[in-house]
């Protein structure tokens, strides 16, 4: 099979799964092997400044964002494993209510027994990332309403939460110790609005587009747990590119974008209390080709940043649990108040970095109902939405507040 060929095959995996899946629940509704879940969740939101997140959300209490999700897995074979689900998001600019696959795969384990397993998954998979991208999907896996937007840009959702490609995992287990390993070969989401505004920043200087090559994205991850995950500890490295196609009266030939993460994780979970800690190391480099090298120079370049967070979790009442965390990003180590930045290209210094403090609380009177409420106090912009807040079509982060509050109320049903 040809590269092409395999990759418009894993592309439209995901698809035909969520079709065939949900098309036969009539036929094998009583079959065991056949299982569906989903859930609904609304969102209030409120922010302070000129700031928008996820909706028009300034200064007003706003119900403009919304998830619908629908899944389901089913088991035709014990070493064969097909799964999917079917996501529904609504949240002003960033998010424009499309149903969409959220995953869907094919699963092959060939080798499984009481040591451990080894898995291969094809079609559209979450990137094995962190403690937590593989559980963000829905509300309910969340730590807080919002995961920390350090680690898990929800701005950046389409590019780092899933792709489609080909996943390895193979796991061994010594004791009370599990060791697992996960590789992925993807193929990047790259064409949001929030991806092109964070990568390019100007529809005037850039009115191309972002492209990616097939499966030419890697993402890795070594995870040791302890006891049940009573203590964890993962490595996790992923890296991919993506292209500029130059538009009508462009001035860039090209260009290239790539793009480097690296994190380490810790966790402690007791019976009360969970205290989590993740760092990570970003690369972003680029180089765009003149048309016009007399005029116009190209351009190369490249920052090297880095994120990290403390969070601690205390379930200290039978239905009751509380959220504190301190998180913090910065896109240049060499600048990171972002001085240098704005001196030399006019914008935002705030656009570089995010400090957040979040305090929340979460409340589940039955297992399938979540009620939760987050505050943040963040002092600046770097994991703000560009498109909830372009003025005038453009992306102008002199126009945002560099402090500002951020305030979510939400409540999740489960099925």
């Amino acid at each position: 099979m040809t590269k092409p060929e395999y990759c418009r095959y894993a592309e439209a995996l995901p698809a035909l799964l969520l079709a065939a899946l949900l098309a036969s629940a009539a036929a094998r509704a009583d079959e065991t092997d056949l299982r569906f879940q989903g859930f609904a969740s609304q969102r209030l939101t409120r922010t302070t400044g000129n700031n928008n997140f996820f909706g028009d959300t300034s200064g007003k209490l706003s119900a403009d964002y919304s998830e619908v999700g629908l899944g389901a897995s089913w088991r035709p074979h014990p070493q064969w494993l097909l799964a999917g689900q079917a996501i529904y998001r609504r949240g002003g600019q960033s998010e424009d209510g499309d149903v969409e696959a959220d995953y869907g795969y094919a699963a092959w384990t060939p080798l499984e027994s009481e040591t451990g397993h080894t898995t291969l998954k094809l079609g559209k998979i979450k990137v094995p990332y962190g403690l937590y991208n593989d559980m963000r999907d829905t509300p309910m896996t969340r730590p807080g309403i919002l995961a920390p937007q350090s680690m898990y840009l929800d701005s950046l959702r389409q590019l780092n939460q899933a792709a489609v490609g080909i996943h390895l995992e193979t796991e061994r287990i010594v004791g009370d110790n599990v060791i697992t390993l996960r590789a992925s070969q993807i193929k990047p989401n790259v064409g949001s609005a929030n991806t092109y505004w964070s990568f390019l920043g100007d529809r005037t200087l850039f009115p191309g587009s972002l492209y990616s090559h097939d499966h030419e994205a890697y993402a890795g991850q070594l995870a040791y747990d302890h006891d049940g995950g009573r203590f964890r500890a993962l490595f996790s490295h992923a890296q991919g590119s993506a292209y500029y196609r130059p538009g009508s009266a462009d001035v860039w030939a090209d260009g290239r974008l790539d793009f480097k993460f690296t994190a380490l994780s810790l966790q402690w979970n007791g019976e009360k209390l969970s205290v989590s800690a993740e760092r990570s190391r970003n690369y972003f480099g680029n180089r765009f080709d003149s048309l016009l090298p007399g005029l116009i120079p190209s351009q190369e370049g490249h920052n090297i940043g880095h994120a990290w967070y403390l969070q601690g979790e205390w379930r200290f009442a039978p239905l009751w649990e509380g959220l504190l965390r301190y998180d913090h990003s910065v896109i240049d180590v060499d600048d990171p108040d972002g001085i240098q930045y704005q001196a030399s290209t006019g914008k935002a210094a705030w656009s570089r970095y995010a400090r957040d403090w979040t305090v929340g609380v979460r409340y589940r009177p039955t297992s399938r109902w979540l009620l939760a409420a987050e505050l943040h106090r963040v002092d600046g912009t770097n994991w703000l939405p560009p498109a909830d807040n372009l003025s005038n079509g453009q992306w102008n982060s002199l126009h945002t507040s560099p402090r500002w509050d951020l305030f979510l109320l939400q409540a999740t049903y489960q099925f």
